[in-house]
């Protein structure tokens, strides 16, 4: 059995499972692949991949 990846909240100090923890998605219209989850604890936001800037590409 794979073993469980943990996340840590620098927030409140809590550590989760990734598997448990809910995902903060903004649906954004071009998503920049960002990997940010919700503590349940505190509910401030675990930054995995934090968003890239959008780049629009001129003519």
């Amino acid at each position: 059995m794979p073993k469980q990846e943990l996340l840590n909240c620098t927030n409140c100090d809590g550590q989760y499972a990734k598997d448990e923890l809910q995902r903060d998605c903004g649906n954004c219209f071009a998503c920049t692949g960002c990997e940010i989850y919700i503590c349940p604890n505190c509910r401030r936001p675990i930054v995995v991949k934090p968003m890239k800037k959008l780049q629009i590409k001129k003519n």
